[in-house]
């Protein structure tokens, strides 16, 4: 066997690099932890963090721009209804809180049949099975459609979402940031 052959690197000789600068990392460790992991992590940061941001960030911004909080009703006239009607509760129009007579006339005057309860309502329960409400001498099947509550988690976790995104791009990015500054120090010894 000659010393051309001699299978085992030479611990002087640099590591193979190209114009960015090491194509490995100097040490097996290093290459696993940098290369595998750190990438891995800050992919699961990034996308527990994306969610966590969007949801606390809705929670902010949710009361404000109107996205919850008044429940809707609707109003059909009882008689396209047939004598399906005959086994529902009936609630006269008096017992009615000023929000809710408000909302059911909005219901009454709208094409779509539906009004918004702005304010305090009194007979939730009722609505929320659908009741009979005669009201200036017609008869309506009135009932809450939808009730618009408010999301209800910290808003905090918006900051801690976007925390978390920004760790986790650092995390993808290792790799070549360690290849380059690996290789800027090579430079340096040289």
């Amino acid at each position: 066997m000659s010393a051309d052959d001699d299978p085992s690197p030479d611990v002087t000789e640099p590591p193979a690099t190209d114009e960015t600068g090491p194509i490995e990392p100097t040490l097996e460790t290093e290459s696993i932890l940098l290369t595998y992991a750190a990438p891995f992590l800050g992919v699961v940061l990034i996308a527990v963090g994306i969610p966590l941001a969007i949801v606390g960030g809705y929670v902010v911004v949710q009361d404000g721009v109107g996205l919850c909080g008044e429940p809707t009703i609707s109003a059909t006239p009882a008689d396209e209804y047939g004598g399906a009607t005959a086994t529902i509760e009936e609630l006269p129009a008096q017992e009615l809180s000023t929000a809710e007579r408000q909302a059911l006339e909005e219901a009454i005057d709208s094409p779509l049949q539906e009004g918004t309860i702005d304010g305090e309502g009194s007979n939730e329960e009722a609505l929320l099975e659908g009741v009979i409400v005669e009201y200036e001498g017609e008869r309506y099947y009135v009932q809450i459609t939808s009730q618009n509550t408010c999301l209800e988690v910290e808003p905090l976790l918006f900051p801690i979402g976007g925390v978390a995104i920004f760790i986790g791009v650092l995390g993808v990015l290792t790799p070549p940031i360690y290849r380059k500054m690996a290789g800027f120090e090579e430079r340096m010894q040289r």
